[in-house]
């Protein structure tokens, strides 16, 4: 082996531990960098979002009293906004409608948690202080949805309460809520037509 060819292998030796010392910090980054991007996709909106943001707009809500209690009840109306709020990640109804000649004011936030695999609901209106979360899955690419969670009762009970959430078309939705009911059927008693104003 020559000189020039022992010189270069010496060089590039010493060029790789030169780079090794003082490279891992640079290293780290680059890795901390990709460790950031593989964990990112969680937190941003994805294809169930983007579903549940075509229900954004304004809406004429129609609301009916379903089972043994809402039987012979009449519909009452109201009306909805419902905007796509924190990036795309979440949407806001404020809804205020007028039951019994009495004026009910809503907020219900709706999502999908990346991260559980889970659509999630809040539920909060003036007849009440507390704040109704549910949970549910879609086995149709978001035109269904399915959330289950509880209410919460006087005297700290709580009762299974379900909700559905079905997509009639581009311009109506529509949203029941059930219970538990005897023989542990589920009995709804509510039921919320959306329409979409024109």
């Amino acid at each position: 082996m020559g000189r020039a060819s022992t010189w270069f292998r010496a060089g590039v030796i010493a060029t790789v531990l030169c780079v090794a010392a003082v490279a891992p910090g640079a290293w780290g980054q680059a890795n901390a960098q990709a460790g950031a991007q593989e964990a990112a996709p969680p937190s941003r909106p994805g294809p169930e979002q983007a579903s549940l943001a075509k229900l954004a707009g304004e809406y004429d809500r129609t609301i009916k009293f379903l089972g043994p209690a809402g039987g012979g009840m009449p519909s009452f109306s109201g009306t909805a906004k419902i905007s796509v709020v924190l990036g795309g990640r979440f949407l806001l109804e404020e809804s205020t409608d007028t039951v019994m000649g009495q004026k009910v004011e809503g907020l219900r936030l709706y999502g999908y948690n990346n991260a559980t695999k889970q659509y999630e609901m809040a539920r909060m209106y003036t007849m009440s202080t507390a704040i109704t979360t549910l949970t549910g899955t879609s086995s149709d690419d978001g035109k269904t949805i399915d959330y289950s969670g509880s209410a919460d009762n006087a005297g700290a009970s709580k009762s299974p309460l379900h909700a559905k959430l079905r997509i009639v078309s581009d311009d109506e939705f529509e949203v029941t809520m059930s219970t538990t009911g005897e023989g542990g059927k589920d009995a709804p008693f509510q039921s919320t037509t959306y329409t979409r104003k024109k």
